[in-house]
């Protein structure tokens, strides 16, 4: 890597982008600043950026300038002293402020359960579901994990035009600039819409961004929009190609600009799940000739009776009034061991309820 040009790139950049060179004597001093800090910045990660997404330092660092201009100062100044190269990345877009929910891009179908850690911010009725009318999706949140960044993989996205990204069966984003792993998403098969986190970064002029599936109608909707060396975000539902095509949505834009994804979670089918079962159980005697009438403890909360039974040591030692189930009132009911002993001695009694839930749903 050629630090010196990198350098000198830097502070032509800086220069040009500050506007004047009269301007007033604490101008200058903050534009210095800008100007140590960004190179400060290039220089300690030029050298990741080629190795983990094979591109050039420079040209990377031609792509930054503008964000490092823009930025505030104190944003930048910790984008300086960042340890890792993602904390870096996260305080040059600290000026992005995502919206908690905007309206979903493409067809919203009546239901979908489990979808409320998203929705509910908006106010929106969790029972709301994107995909196939005739199923319950699942929402499942992930730790946020860069998927997009075409500051280190792809270039500007060119105005009026669209590129197309992958989602899901990704072994690791760093080809698209975003992180070297799957985000926890890659490997969970298949999946129905995505919730990510578009930020543009220095557009060139106002516009708007629109994602939506790969192979799927542009939407009229906006997912971002944006002024001109904007860095703004918005929090987009993004429907998924369900093909066999390697990428699964695409994003169009009204400006030449960069554009950061960051998925925080993913709508899927639900998986068929076993029943969790527990059991109450109760035990007793009855005297010679004598009557019993002995409910069997109830179910768990959050479980439902779907069983019940009561035993004697032998088939006629006593008459059964209720052997299991008993509906005690529309919709409710409890099991009881009941009866009357037909002995001469005392006979014991045991009684076991079944209690059931369908697990993670």
């Amino acid at each position: 890597m050629n630090r010196s040009s990198i350098a000198l790139g830097v502070f032509i950049g800086c220069a040009v982008l500050a506007g004047s060179v009269n301007a007033s004597s604490a101008a200058n001093a903050e534009q210095q600043r800008r100007s140590d800090l960004a190179v400060q910045i290039v220089e300690k990660w030029g050298e990741h950026v080629e190795g983990a997404y094979s591109r050039p330092a420079e040209s990377w660092s031609q792509d930054m300038v503008p964000l490092m201009m823009k930025v505030p100062m104190d944003a930048l100044q910790r984008a300086a002293n960042a340890r890792t190269f993602d904390d870096m990345n996260e305080a040059l877009l600290a000026k992005a402020e995502p919206v908690a929910v905007m309206p979903v891009s493409g067809a919203v179908s009546p239901r979908v359960s489990g979808a409320s850690a998203v929705l509910a911010a908006k106010g929106e009725d969790s029972t709301s579901a994107i995909g196939d009318a005739t199923r319950d999706l699942v929402y499942v949140p992930v730790t946020p994990c860069r998927i997009i960044d075409t500051r280190l993989a792809g270039g500007t996205i060119p105005a009026n035009s669209i590129r197309s990204f992958d989602v899901a069966a990704a072994t690791d984003y760093a080809a698209q600039g975003g992180s070297a792993t799957n985000c926890g998403v890659g490997n969970v098969g298949a999946i129905g819409s995505a919730v990510i986190n578009f930020t543009v970064v220095n557009p060139g002029i106002p516009g708007f961004v629109t994602a939506f599936a790969f192979g799927g109608s542009q939407p009229l909707a906006a997912t971002v929009n944006y002024v001109a060396g904007d860095i703004r975000g918005n929090l987009a539902i993004v429907p998924l190609d369900s093909s066999s095509a390697g990428s699964d949505i695409s994003v169009f834009s009204f400006a030449q600009t960069h554009l950061v994804g960051d998925i925080v979670g993913y709508f899927a089918a639900p998986q068929a799940t076993g029943l969790q079962c527990t059991e109450t159980f109760v035990s007793g005697t009855v005297a010679a000739n004598g009557v019993f009438d002995t409910q069997i403890p109830s179910c768990p909360a959050g479980y439902t009776i779907t069983g019940a039974g009561c035993r004697t040591p032998g088939f006629n030692d006593v008459t059964w009034a209720i052997n299991g189930l008993y509906r005690n009132a529309p919709g409710v009911m409890l099991g009881f061991c009941s009866g009357t002993n037909n002995t001469a001695g005392v006979v014991p009694y045991e009684g076991t309820a079944q209690c059931c839930r369908t697990p993670g749903q």
